[in-house]
């Protein structure tokens, strides 16, 4: 009796099917399958037209193919959030006033300021060679 136990253990670990050290198709079968895949992989085909033998084959693939990448996509989303993070910490640089020193000093209502500002400016532009355009003149008192 423990011999039929034993034995019947045996057949039920063993293989259902013993494979030669490699599977070979023919050349039909190969061309099928690899049109098959590219097909899948571009949405030619969709998985529940598979029939559930390549169903179960394709299911296996990708789930160890997605199961070998899952370390490097982790790591590439924690430095994405690392990043972002970094990104909304910072404050954005000051916005720069387009307006001049001159024009800055005659709204705050030092004129002579702005004109000794513009003389200086236009004097180093002259020694420079530089043009320089005329001084905004504008009464900026409000």
């Amino acid at each position: 009796m423990d011999s039929d136990k034993a034995g019947a253990a045996r057949e039920a670990s063993a293989p259902a099917f013993t494979y030669p050290d490699r599977i070979a198709l023919s050349r039909g079968a190969e061309r099928y399958l690899e049109q098959l895949g590219v097909d899948l992989l571009t949405g030619e085909v969709e998985a529940y037209q598979l029939p559930p033998s390549l169903l179960q084959f394709f299911t296996f693939a990708y789930e160890q193919g997605k199961a070998s990448r899952q370390n490097e996509v982790d790591n590439l989303n924690r430095e994405a959030d690392r990043l972002y993070a970094e990104m909304c910490r910072r404050t954005p640089p000051p916005q720069r006033d387009p307006r001049s020193f001159a024009d800055l000093s005659r709204i705050r209502g030092d004129h002579e300021r702005a004109e000794r500002h513009e003389q200086r400016m236009s004097s180093i532009s002259e020694s420079l060679g530089f043009s320089r355009p005329e001084p905004n003149t504008k009464d900026h008192t409000a």
